[in-house]
């Protein structure tokens, strides 16, 4: 089994007119392997009526492509910056991109054309995280209000997606049914100073205190572009205040001048948080609900599947019997258990076949159920069902 310790991970959320640029730096870069993953944007439109004399305020939804894919550490700043100068990602409304360093098992390894990454991105310094991403599940139907919530504070943009989930809902016998299968997951990225007030805000919103309501995690990224256009309407100046925003951040070198709440306390000395680790599955779609039973059997809280298209900027135009459809499940576990499980996921097979699974390792800075919020950090978190 092959390991890789100096991968990046890029994250690209855009508006689905923007695939064709993005889909031409990929493969202008080569890049080897690209899961794709369908998505939508949430934002406020704001509307006139009656001749102008009142207004209301909807949610809108856009199409979303939320593409991943990897990149050697060194190379992680040039392909976001190329990207995102490509596409426009710095225009309100356009999308998102970010990065994170994971470690990688699989069974062979990715080929670079390192030629054109030097040639077209260069190397650099990834720099330090700047922004957090809120993961959180939960029921279908649940997310539009939480998205509505977020975005009426003027943080973020959410973006939901679709999923089944497994875990407390399959250890409940007859009593399942109370727990539905199908599962929205909402990402919210945001500042890395406002993440604690946000989180506590999807919890209370999202009642996270009760069983079966959903889950919630909380990783460090680095950012190169964020979408800030949370409400949108008449424009009634030369520059939107997302616009305005973003020259702030610019000048000011953080967005922590923009934090809603007081800047977090420091902690009394000697408490520390739950050391813990997300295990990101990726496999060939229907076979992943095997592997998850595995990984719950060895501690995991429970797992939400995500399907995805696995697209190759290398051999395009080649044919393959092979599907490209895959799925990806994120396990967030105790560190101390992140080793059996690993050795559970290989003992199972995860890793042989003819289309053998590939497994990311990184941090989680947080994580809450309801099991959690009960009894404390005693509890090993997970994404439950």
């Amino acid at each position: 089994m092959f390991e890789q310790t100096a991968f990046s991970k890029i994250n690209c959320v855009v508006n689905n007119t923007v695939t064709p640029l993005i889909d031409k730096v990929l493969k202008d870069l080569a890049i080897p392997e690209v899961y794709i993953q369908q998505a939508k944007q949430i934002s406020l439109l704001d509307r006139s009526t009656w001749f102008g004399l009142r207004s209301s305020t909807k949610l809108e939804e856009a199409r979303a492509v939320f593409y991943r894919f990897y990149v050697p550490a060194a190379y992680e700043t040039g392909t976001m910056r190329r990207i995102a100068e490509a596409a426009d990602l710095y225009l309100p409304g356009r999308g998102s991109i970010y990065a994170k360093t994971i470690r990688m098992h699989r069974k062979t390894p990715l080929a670079f054309d390192m030629e054109k990454l030097e040639t077209l991105a260069g190397s650099g310094d990834p720099g330090k995280d700047n922004y957090a991403v809120i993961y959180c599940i939960v029921q279908r139907g649940a997310a539009s209000s939480l998205a509505a919530t977020v975005l009426e504070m003027g943080l973020c943009v959410p973006l939901i997606s679709f999923g089944h989930g497994m875990g407390l809902r399959d250890r409940l016998g007859l009593l399942r049914i109370t727990i539905p299968v199908e599962k929205e997951v909402i990402y919210f990225i945001v500042p890395k100073i406002d993440a604690e007030l946000l989180e506590s805000v999807i919890i209370h919103k999202a009642r996270l205190d009760l069983p079966g309501q959903g889950f919630l995690y909380k990783t460090y990224i680095r950012a190169a572009a964020v979408n800030l256009h949370v409400r949108r309407g008449k424009r009634h100046y030369a520059a939107t205040m997302e616009q305005v925003i973003a020259t702030l951040d610019d000048l000011r070198g953080s967005s922590d001048w923009r934090r809603l709440g007081a800047s977090p306390a420091e902690k009394p000395e000697g408490e520390t948080k739950e050391d813990l680790t997300c295990l990101s599955l990726i496999a060939e779609e229907g076979t992943l609900d095997v592997f998850g039973k595995t990984a719950l059997d060895y501690g995991s809280g429970g797992a939400t599947f995500i399907p995805l298209e696995l697209r190759s900027h290398q051999h395009e135009g080649e044919h393959s019997p092979i599907s490209h459809a895959r799925e990806i499940c994120d396990l967030v576990v105790a560190t101390s258990i992140k080793e059996k499980i690993l050795a559970g996921m290989q003992g199972a097979g995860f890793f042989e076949g003819e289309t053998p699974g590939m497994l990311e390792i990184s941090s989680a800075h947080s994580a809450v159920t309801y099991l959690r919020l009960k009894e404390g950090s005693q509890s090993a978190p997970g994404g439950r069902g």
